[in-house]
């Protein structure tokens, strides 16, 4: 029997983590104290995402179900590198958006692909 593609499950599940996480820091306005000079300049996590030690578990039970472990193994910065006690809370906060996703699934969390607020288009001229 051949072993199905969870490629592009993986990536959706990825892409939903990320999402999950940017938008429980965003809410919480965790970007005010974030190190990082972007999310504090779009009021919004905007940073890169790392992988983490703190998602070991996670990592571990995907892999259990035959998965690769790399849809949930990557935070934002901020959060890769923060002491237990700061993730914990951040781990309590994002269930609690996970529950409220479950019930109320008709709202849409924002997209993070990019902020660009309060930045200047750019021109097809050149400069006089």
């Amino acid at each position: 029997m051949p072993k199905p593609d969870l490629s592009e499950y993986e990536k959706r599940v990825s892409a939903d983590h990320e999402r999950q996480c940017r938008t429980t820091l965003t809410i919480h306005s965790a970007w005010r104290v974030c190190p990082i000079r972007k999310c504090r300049r779009d009021n919004a996590c905007s940073g890169e995402m790392l992988a983490s030690a703190h998602q070991e578990r996670k990592i571990r039970a995907q892999r259990e179900t035959g998965l690769s472990g790399n849809a949930c193994a990557k935070l934002p910065r901020c959060m890769a590198t923060a002491s237990a006690a700061a993730f914990e809370t951040f781990a309590e906060c994002l269930d609690d958006l996970q529950r409220d996703m479950i019930a109320y699934p008709d709202e849409d969390l924002p997209k993070f692909d990019r902020c660009l607020k309060g930045r200047q288009p750019q021109r097809d001229t050149a400069n006089p």
